[in-house]
């Protein structure tokens, strides 16, 4: 029997890309939800169970994996209501993908706007899969994507796909395969961990027996930059995804942490204390000088760059307190962001440039609170027990990881960046804390 897949030399895995081939069909340019309007409501989507098309298998797990990793995602968006399947008419094992064959009038009749139906056939440890989007009330299809690749990558075909639709329903693109990167402590043992968005797919990055503080990607999603002490001093290092090369970038006396690459990852903001007390120094990617932004008695740490690469934010003590301050990308021009609360740490700048997030202590406790760049509109977005801190934008500036203790053991969550819908994103035993979300892996 003819194969329905590509060679086998075709399908060659680089470390966590998704291996496909894409075959879209026409697509309408029409936007169907605008998600900025004053009057937004939630799309109802149906999503059909799956229709396998392997040869003499019955692999419902594929299908019910598929349909409930795109359940998720959408969901999670909080810009569908995906519908319950109990109330669908149409049998999927005798679903349609053929749009003149669909009964769309019984997809109207339980509420869906549009609809998800697919097909995926295996062989072997690989798998064909047909993703389909439609719009219910032109009874057309406005969608579709076909993907090849290894079973275990059933998730990440069904995260490509979430990510499609939201753009041709929105116009907006999607987080769903993007990762976040945290701090796992257990006993004396301290780990790097790499997770989907949605905390599945956890793996280890690095495992030491010392400390490890502030693991950030690079802009490329390629690299990620911590502190160690595996040296005995707190020394600043890159570790190359693919590869597993750790590499020292900076290990001069006192301290060398809080790394962040600036858009386009041409330079790196860091802290060092070589001179007597923390500093924020930037070095350009093909330059071994570093050059010193702050120069004052205070101490002056976690620097994080605007997205359009002109502004630093860092937090200082300058002013007798930790507050958040922006200065320019050259050191010039600093000033003082926060003025509300006696303690504000780990200022974040949201990718979309309108919002800057902190961690603020109130009544002895760290708080989630975003800012406007112009020092107003200052917002607590959680008001949970315990401390949360450590707050990371996702890539498109509606959500927000952080981690917290509000569950007794710090843990990792997500939510809107309005504070809503707050989910846990991790588990067992270990003191989960430090995430940072990852760029888009993919171009558009």
């Amino acid at each position: 029997m003819k194969s329905c897949f590509p060679t086998a030399g075709f399908l060659m895995r680089a470390f966590f890309m998704i291996l496909l081939l894409v075959m879209s069909v026409p697509a309408s340019a029409k936007i169907y939800l605008d998600i900025n309007a004053p009057t937004f409501r939630r799309l109802p989507v149906a999503i059909q169970v799956f229709k396998n098309l392997s040869p003499g298998s019955d692999d419902l797990p594929l299908g019910k994996e598929l349909h409930q990793t795109l359940s998720d995602d959408l969901e999670f968006s909080g810009l569908f209501q995906v519908l319950d399947p109990v109330s669908f008419i149409e049998d999927p094992a005798h679903s349609e993908i053929d749009p003149r064959k669909i009964r769309f009038e019984d997809w109207r009749v339980v509420g869906a706007d549009a609809l998800i139906e697919g097909t995926y056939q295996r062989e072997g440890d690989r798998v064909k899969v047909e993703f389909y989007l439609y719009d219910v009330y032109l009874r057309k299809r406005i969608l579709g994507k076909r993907y090849y690749g290894e079973v275990k990558d059933l998730r990440k075909m069904a995260h490509r796909f979430a990510n499609a639709a939201l753009r041709q329903i929105t116009g907006e693109r999607g987080v769903f395969d993007t990762r976040i990167v945290y701090l796992a402590a257990l006993g004396k043992t301290r780990e790097i961990h790499i997770m989907d968005y949605d905390g599945h797919n956890d793996q280890v990055l690095l495992k030491e027996s010392c400390i490890i503080i502030s693991p950030r990607w690079s802009s490329d999603g390629e690299k990620v930059v911590f502190t160690s002490y595996r040296d005995g001093n707190p020394d600043l290092y890159q570790i190359t995804l693919r590869s597993g090369e750790v590499r020292k970038i900076s290990g001069k006396p006192g301290i060398n942490t809080g790394g962040a690459y600036s858009p386009g990852g041409g330079r790196l903001a860091y802290v060092m204390s070589k001179d007597g007390n923390s500093e924020i120094y930037t070095l350009g990617k093909y330059s071994r000088k570093p050059k010193r932004l702050t120069n004052n008695w205070a101490i002056d740490v976690a620097p994080r760059w605007s997205p359009d690469g002109k502004k630093i934010i860092f937090m200082s003590d300058r002013a007798g307190s930790p507050q958040v301050y922006l200065m320019d990308s050259d050191g010039k021009h600093p000033f003082r962001l926060t003025y509300r609360g006696k303690y504000n740490a780990d200022p974040v700048w949201s990718p979309r440039g309108d919002r800057i997030a902190f961690a603020s202590m109130v009544n002895g406790r760290f708080q989630i609170a975003t800012i406007k760049p112009d020092k107003s509109g200052m917002v607590l977005i959680t008001a949970n027990a315990g401390n949360n801190e450590f707050p990371s934008w996702s890539p498109d500036g509606r959500f927000l990881c952080f981690s917290s203790t509000m569950d007794g053991k710090s843990d990792i969550y997500i939510m809107n960046a309005d504070g809503t819908h707050l989910r846990r994103v991790t588990s067992g035993a270990a003191r989960n804390s430090a995430p940072d979300w990852s760029p888009r892996f993919v171009p558009e």
